[in-house]
């Protein structure tokens, strides 16, 4: 039984190595970025991220594998569909993301938030442009690819949100320096967004709906955790 598991892994990964390598290289990247520099917040999502999360898969995809990009969900198919569906879901993890905050301040707390009267309306546009940049590389092309080596969504599903969960770890250890129920929980809800995002992405084969659920909860998470 051991050999067979084993040898069901080696061959899942031996399928999805060269995808394995584009995050791994992101992932360093970014470890880097973030460990030595230290700039605005739309600094990060407007510039940085593009460019370390977006280009190189972008890249990747055109000349690498000769595809164009609507193999990674930059596609206009199923507009409609993926709009009501990204906002239906997108309330449903707001109201999560409102258990959370109750869970972990045990009080529920609806007043303007410091990121917010930090921010403005420019906290929305923030929280756009990093659910685009993070949708793109996590859903568009690592789960996307990987469903489409392996054919298997259950094991796909589970390991683009375990590399979605991993590339948020720099900011996790370096800026957030989360800990406690707090680590726990952000480390839980991110492995569900990712779940959850992974299924919508492969009903509606765009990045609309999982983009919309994404800036749903960033800004649930800005406001309430």
């Amino acid at each position: 039984m051991v050999k067979k598991v084993t040898k069901a892994v080696s061959i899942f990964s031996e399928a999805i190595s060269p995808i394995y390598h584009v995050w791994a290289w992101i992932l360093l990247v970014w470890t880097i970025y973030r460990y030595f520099f230290r700039f605005p917040e739309w600094v990060d999502e407007f510039i940085v991220k593009p460019c370390i999360f977006i280009l190189p898969v972008a890249w990747y995809v055109i000349k690498k594998e000769k595809r164009r990009l609507d193999s990674v969900g930059i596609t206009g198919k199923n507009f409609f569909t993926s709009l009501y569906i990204g906002i239906g879901f997108g309330l449903v993890f707001a109201l999560e993301g409102i258990l959370a905050h109750f869970l972990k301040y045990r009080n529920l707390s609806v007043n303007p938030i410091a990121a917010f009267s930090d921010y403005g309306f420019g906290l929305i546009i923030i929280s756009l442009a990093t659910a685009c940049s993070e949708e793109f590389l996590c859903r568009g092309f690592l789960f996307n690819r990987i469903m489409e080596k392996t054919k298997k969504l259950v094991p796909s599903t589970v390991v683009g949100a375990v590399l979605f969960v991993l590339l948020h770890i720099p900011m996790i250890l370096l800026i957030n320096k989360l800990q406690g129920v707090t680590l726990v929980i952000f480390f839980l809800t991110d492995f569900i967004l990712a779940a959850a995002n992974s299924m919508l992405y492969e009903n509606t084969g765009s990045l609309i709906a999982p983009i919309l659920v994404h800036l749903f909860w960033n800004m649930t998470v800005a406001l309430y955790l």
